[in-house]
């Protein structure tokens, strides 16, 4: 019996010793659990963030067009007579007042000697009738001419003079037409085309485009990009705006400004017309090369943000504003900008504090927020 009793008690010893050790273990774990609650609440969640700020912006117009030469003129000759010699070629570049091309002057010479010779023949029958007209009124005053023979030889002298007059008009322009046998450049320019040769009779009576002319001149040293927009923007572009040019739609691009804008709407295409004058002093720029264009119409004052900072839903645009330790969403009017930014219209003031992401923000808790200001 004594082996028995023993054995019990052992076994009362070991049951008394696993319930207090389930005790000792169950209690550490009830008193550690207010700590930990304590230590999450006190945790703050980072979020990214930037202070917004007023900004000029410009609203961008593209366009296409083509490159046109300030000016071109068809040169004919401007007097009559056969092409004699003509000094340029396609492609040549020229000063004002380089020579283009000579009509025979032989015949316009012979008028001048003509006119030359008439002239001296008024002259000196001015001078004959002015003498005449000396010694009648000498005989006047000695009583041996009458006031009528008198009245006579002033009108004669009257007659000479405005023959003299006449003549020196007629040698004038017998000149100037001999001087219009050659032919210069009115403008600085390049010789974009050429329609006669040496031989070729030309009239200047009558105005026949090209058939009438010798020369085609360009006028390229400054050139202008013709510009086509749709007609609903027409409303935007002033004149004196500022403009970028990419000649052949692409390289570096050169400065300009609006220079004139055609009020005309073709009313096929719905397009208007406007022009960007450029200096062209190297050639670089060739008239009928293709262009593309910006124009950067009126400044604006607006607050600049990221897209990444907005919340779409519905198509309503909202921001996640820093406000008394917490984030809350606010309604803004936008609009888009060319470089991927966005910009409020209505809805934010100078200073606010904007979450770089919206979604972010509004996870952290109120009161729990750790800002960190970025870059917007």
């Amino acid at each position: 019996m004594k082996p028995a009793s023993h054995s019990i008690m052992i076994g009362v010893f070991f049951v008394t010793l696993l319930t207090a050790c389930e005790q000792s273990t169950e209690a550490p774990v009830t008193s550690s659990a207010p700590v930990i609650e304590d230590l999450a609440s006190k945790t703050k969640i980072t979020v990214e963030v930037f202070r917004v700020e007023t900004k000029t912006v410009y609203d961008v117009i593209r366009a296409t067009g083509t490159i046109a030469p300030k000016q071109t003129s068809r040169i004919g000759p401007l007097i009559e007579g056969v092409i004699e010699k003509v000094f340029v070629r396609v492609g040549d570049r020229l000063k004002k007042g380089d020579p283009l091309f000579q009509v025979r002057s032989v015949e316009y010479e012979q008028e001048v000697s003509r006119a030359g010779g008439a002239l001296a023949v008024a002259k000196a029958d001015l001078s004959l009738r002015t003498k005449r007209l000396h010694r009648a009124r000498q005989m006047v005053e000695k009583k041996l001419l009458s006031v009528a023979e008198l009245d006579l030889s002033v009108a004669e002298a009257e007659v000479a003079r405005a023959n003299v007059q006449s003549a020196e008009a007629n040698l004038a322009m017998a000149r100037q037409r001999l001087k219009d046998t050659l032919v210069r450049a009115p403008f600085n320019g390049t010789v974009t085309g050429r329609f006669a040769d040496e031989g070729i009779y030309m009239s200047n009576r009558f105005s026949m485009g090209g058939q009438s002319s010798v020369i085609e001149l360009s006028e390229a040293e400054i050139v202008a990009g013709i510009m086509q927009v749709p007609e609903a923007l027409l409303h935007k572009l002033r004149l004196g705006q500022k403009a970028l040019i990419y000649p052949d739609g692409n390289g570096d691009p050169v400065e300009s400004e609006v220079f004139i804008i055609n009020d005309r709407v073709n009313p096929e295409t719905r397009m208007a017309e406007f022009r960007l004058p450029v200096r062209n002093e190297d050639y670089k720029i060739k008239p009928g090369q293709f262009v593309r264009a910006e124009v950067y119409t009126e400044p604006q004052n607006v607050i600049v943000l990221p897209r990444e900072s907005l919340q779409i839903e519905e198509g309503v645009s909202k921001v996640a504003v820093y406000e008394k330790e917490n984030f809350v969403l606010k309604r803004v009017k936008t609009k888009s900008l060319e470089d991927g930014t966005v910009a409020v219209v209505e809805g934010l003031e100078n200073g606010q504090i904007v979450a770089k992401s919206p979604l972010n923000a509004l996870k952290s808790p109120a009161g729990r927020v750790s800002l960190v200001y970025v870059d917007s």
